[in-house]
């Protein structure tokens, strides 16, 4: 293989951010699929391959084609994905430009209030220039 997925152009983008304040192995990456589309697939190859996480997404096609799913198929998918954080030791909130949806909050609540769960934020993980 001749050229690196994770290359100095690819990682420029994240450079601001320090991913090593994330102390648990098993990652459940939670946020708008419509905002962060670019950042789940991103993010889940730089926790992986540089940091040795166990990263997890609710559905890969629904981050790839959500439009495509009735609202009871995205229902149920959104079931699963309140199953699947009980799996993993904490949750990274993609919460790009800031936003964060009702999905996403339905998360957030499940794993701090029911699971206990720490909860990371993109944006908190920010380092200070």
């Amino acid at each position: 293989m001749k050229d690196r997925r994770l290359n100095k152009e690819f990682l420029e983008e994240f450079k601001p951010y320090d991913f090593s304040k994330i102390i648990e192995n098993k990652i459940f990456l939670v946020g708008s699929i419509t905002k962060a589309k670019e950042e789940f697939i991103k993010i889940e190859s730089i926790l992986q391959i540089l940091y040795n996480k166990r990263v997890s997404i609710c559905s890969v096609d629904g981050l790839l084609n959500k439009n495509m799913f009735s609202k009871e198929e995205w229902t149920i998918l959104q079931d699963i994905a309140l199953e699947k954080l009980k799996d993993h030791n904490a949750i990274l909130v993609l919460d790009v430009e800031n936003y964060i949806g009702n999905e996403t909050r339905e998360e957030i609540e499940y794993a701090r209030d029911i699971l206990n769960k720490p909860i990371y934020y993109l944006s908190e993980l920010k380092k200070e220039n």
